[in-house]
């Protein structure tokens, strides 16, 4: 069976992390979304894959290649304009109409091999021609969901739309099998809402199995850290730490819970590495610093001294200067975070925060929530970023300045201030 991975979509939501990257090729523990839906195949003897690319496609295509390295074929398929998940797998459909059926993923889950396991196995016992995964929600509105019966079979599919288009608290959760007749399906009605409609009229068996464990689909910021989390969990929990033998850690440095170290990296004396953490190839950490509660560094990233991190991803070859606190936050690669910067996590008060994209606001459904800080930017000595404000990639946030708002991208942002120098007149 081909696998079919959809990885074309722009991502609005995550700007500006997926402005020049495609959200398959975001950072969670080191690695890009993508490789865990390859590993996930690998595991089930897939490995005849076919990648939908459209956004952020040359970073990823020049990452994967051909597969070779990762003992998959893999063939991309461009779709050019954005136009949903029907028109991006009927992109695909010279590669995958000569089969009876194929496997659908989405590149923007979390997949783990289980979730595809449990798919192809409901699909053999049920029997019928399109298999579902799906997980309960606590919000149906932001996916399509599915109706079924006791028996798990799939009565109704509604894509999402909104507060009134949801069927049922069970959403759809990225991996499918589907009969390549659905194709004819989707070129007819362009919508697979239409096409599952049509398709079981027509009395062909539509099937749903439950994933009821932990589950990550990128939609907004925290989705990441959300991810980050779970694949800390699976990485570390009840297995202990993994420190590479290449790694220099001063005896001094200590060391609480599970951590992940991998080759080339160099912690300096008195800091301490609070577990999960997952510490990636050839980082630096200065003296005195602290990193914790499930803070990511990935390749090439430097930390400098006494810096405090806490449940922060933070993507490849940043550098983060001395006496910076950085609280549940993401930073985008190649950004230069000079001394004393406060990314702050919480606001005084009860009020929730929310987060605004284009023409729609969401309450964050998290207690804390720092600064989302895109590729390439410069914050300067002393800077205080507020809770839930971004950084458009390419800026350049003066000293002392202190942002409440989220800045454009390839923003030049300065204080003006009036120094006064008088005479004393109390001696």
């Amino acid at each position: 069976m081909k696998a079919l991975v959809l990885t074309a979509g722009e991502g609005q939501r995550l700007r500006p992390l997926t402005t020049n990257r495609s959200k398959s090729m975001l950072m969670i523990a080191g690695r890009p979304v993508l490789h865990y839906i390859i590993d996930s195949l690998i595991e089930n003897d897939i490995r005849d894959i076919v990648i939908v690319v459209g956004h952020g496609r040359e970073d990823l295509i020049d990452h994967f290649q051909m597969g070779g390295d990762l003992g998959v074929r893999i063939r991309y398929m461009i779709q050019h304009k954005q136009e949903g998940v029907e028109h991006a797998i009927l992109t695909a459909k010279e590669e995958i109409e000569g089969d009876e059926e194929f496997l659908l993923v989405h590149g923007d889950v979390l997949v783990e091999p289980q979730m595809v396991t449990r798919t192809i196995n409901n699909h053999e016992t049920m029997g019928g021609k399109v298999s579902m995964l799906v997980t309960l929600v606590s919000n149906p509105e932001q996916f399509g969901t599915v109706k079924i019966d006791a028996n798990g079979i799939v009565e109704k599919l509604v894509e999402k739309g909104g507060p009134e288009r949801y069927v049922s608290n069970y959403a759809v959760a990225g991996v499918s099998i589907f009969s390549t007749k659905i194709l004819a399906l989707l070129e007819k009605h362009r919508t697979m809402e239409l096409a599952i409609e049509e398709f079981i009229k027509e009395g062909n068996q539509v099937s749903a199995t439950v994933w009821e464990k932990e589950w990550a689909e990128f939609t907004w910021p925290w989705d990441i850290l959300n991810a980050n989390r779970i694949v800390m969990d699976r990485l570390l929990k009840g297995k202990g730490s993994f420190i590479a033998e290449s790694a220099n850690i001063h005896s001094s440095v200590v060391i609480e819970g599970p951590v992940y170290i991998d080759e080339g990296t160099i912690i300096r004396p008195n800091t301490t590495l609070r577990g999960p953490i997952y510490i990636g190839k050839n980082v630096y950490v200065g003296n005195n610093s602290l990193i914790r509660d499930y803070s990511c560094l990935c390749q090439g990233v430097s930390i400098g001294y006494a810096v405090e991190m806490r449940n922060s991803m933070v993507f490849e070859r940043v550098n983060v200067g001395r006496m910076t606190y950085l609280a549940d936050s993401i930073i985008g690669a190649d950004t230069c975070i000079e001394a004393g910067v406060q990314l702050w996590n919480w606001r005084p008060g009860t009020e929730p925060l929310h987060f605004e994209s284009e023409d729609e606001t969401v309450q964050i459904p998290l207690e804390k929530f720092g600064a989302i800080v895109g590729d390439n930017v410069v914050i300067g000595v002393n800077a205080s970023i507020y809770p839930a404000t971004r950084i458009g990639e390419d800026s350049v946030i003066s000293a002392g300045c202190v942002i409440q708002k989220d800045i454009p991208p390839r923003s030049n942002v300065s204080l003006k201030q009036k120094l006064e120098i008088k005479e004393r007149t109390d001696l």
